[in-house]
């Protein structure tokens, strides 16, 4: 285990535990709960679907596992962290539904963090694994890429496309 990894990991954990410390504040309307209601409901079972395609290869590390191996079927199919993705969409949820700012700020910190690392671990994952490089073009980082079909080609927007 590197350094790196457990600091990254340390703090990870430290703001998701200030995020579940933090006491919520008034509660939204009945439209905004339902949205916050779908955002922690798909956030949750994003988060369990990943967890169980991982399976062996799970590992709060961003250095790869040695017996690892490289998921891109199930959820990982259109995006490469699915469970950042989940844990960002539950704690945005959440922070919502607590009209907590200081809330919003950690899931805003949790994004900063789950970026920074999620580009230190896809460079170690180029290493072990070489497809990798391609497997990103294919997908989005935290949400899946925006893609338009024109005459059978799947073209990925961009501001060359325009």
């Amino acid at each position: 285990m590197k350094a790196k990894d457990i600091l990254l990991v340390t703090m990870q954990f430290a703001l998701l535990f200030i995020f579940i410390l933090i006491p919520g504040g008034i509660g939204p309307p009945l439209l905004i709960t339902f949205v916050d209601f779908i955002l922690v409901i798909t956030g949750a079972v994003l988060l369990l679907v990943s967890l169980l395609k991982l399976n062996t290869s799970l590992s709060p590390f961003p250095t790869p596992r040695q017996s690892g191996t490289l998921i891109t079927t199930g959820p990982f199919k259109y995006i490469r962290h699915p469970i950042y993705t989940a844990i960002l969409l539950m704690a945005l949820g959440i922070g919502f539904y607590a009209a907590s700012y200081f809330k919003l700020m950690v899931a805003g910190a949790l994004y900063f963090l789950f970026f920074y690392k999620s580009k230190y671990e896809e460079k170690m994952l180029q290493v072990k694994y070489p497809s990798y490089k391609y497997y990103m073009k294919q997908t989005g980082r935290f949400f899946p890429k925006l893609t338009f079909n024109d005459r059978g080609k799947n073209e990925t927007f961009s501001e060359s496309n325009k």
